[in-house]
């Protein structure tokens, strides 16, 4: 009788520790899932604010003064997001060192405007490249390849996927902004403009195709909203480089103009980016 009631007694120990184990296991797979997430979001805010300043930068350099003051705004809201990547540990991962070291120096070129605007161009999108890496290595870290969004669709792809596309054409607002600072569109920058827009036709497309085979009816509809938006500022995007800022020998279309014309879309790319995220978090906790 008193054995029997040691083995019981044993066993539901076992048990309990089991659970406790178990839902322990779980919780710390929540926050960490979490903390995963809240790394993403930030690093897409920071590369937006690399694209931000790259555009506004090659504008400043190649004429157009009146920015000046909203590089010295996009400069110090970068700031803040570095200190608060320290604070929730992108600091752990390699890349991040990367852009903390460089950031200052960029900084002050672009305020001095001291380099040729290629060279300008040439190190943002390598900041920008380098936060791509990072935004792959922190989802892999945190296991989130895993989250499936459709047939053979990764969350963690199409969020990356989303990025690629918005860098393009955050590219070409930044080469668009400064061909209208200027005036007039030739040589590298001609060439630059269109390759940039060839290459924003068929990676869009493709991703609009992507967000289509999306299974949550909820998380559809939303990208189907959006998706619609994106077609057309694109294409309107597209149209303008084409016939006036390519063609026009002397281009009347003003700086500030054309960068508001290039971000409608890369902002409704954001809220795709956010509505995945939000997926995310939602089907990990």
């Amino acid at each position: 009788m008193y054995l029997n009631f040691v083995v019981a007694a044993a066993v539901s120990i076992v048990l309990v520790l089991t659970i406790h184990y178990w839902l322990s296991n779980i919780q710390a797979n929540k926050n960490r899932s979490r903390q995963g997430f809240a790394l993403v979001v930030l690093i897409q805010k920071i590369i937006s604010h690399c694209q931000h300043h790259r555009g506004i930068s090659n504008a400043i350099l190649n004429g157009d003064n009146n920015l000046k003051s909203q590089l010295l705004l996009i400069q110090s809201q970068l700031d803040k997001l570095i200190k608060q990547g320290v604070e929730i540990g992108l600091d752990k991962f390699p890349q991040w060192d990367t852009f903390v070291e460089h950031w200052p120096r960029l900084k002050q070129h672009s305020l001095q405007a001291d380099l040729p605007p290629r060279n300008l161009l040439r190190q943002h999108n390598v900041m920008v490249d380098g936060h791509m890496s990072l935004l792959d290595e922190v989802m892999s870290h945190h296991d989130f390849d895993w989250i499936m969004v459709g047939k053979s669709l990764h969350l963690s792809q199409l969020c990356i996927d989303t990025l690629k596309v918005i860098e393009t054409i955050g590219q070409s607002r930044a080469v668009g902004a400064g061909v209208c600072s200027r005036g007039q569109c030739v040589g590298i920058d001609r060439l630059s403009l269109d390759f940039l827009r060839i290459s924003i036709i068929s990676p869009t497309n493709e991703l609009l195709s992507e967000l289509s085979q999306v299974a949550d009816s909820e998380l559809l509809s939303q990208l189907t909203s959006s998706s619609t938006l994106i077609k057309k500022d694109v294409d309107s995007l597209l149209l303008t480089i084409e016939n006036r800022l390519m063609i026009d020998e002397q281009i009347s279309l003003d700086a500030a103009e054309f960068f508001k014309l290039a971000t409608k879309p890369m902002q409704e790319l954001a809220s795709v980016y956010d509505n995945l995220v939000t997926y995310g978090v939602r089907n990990t906790s």
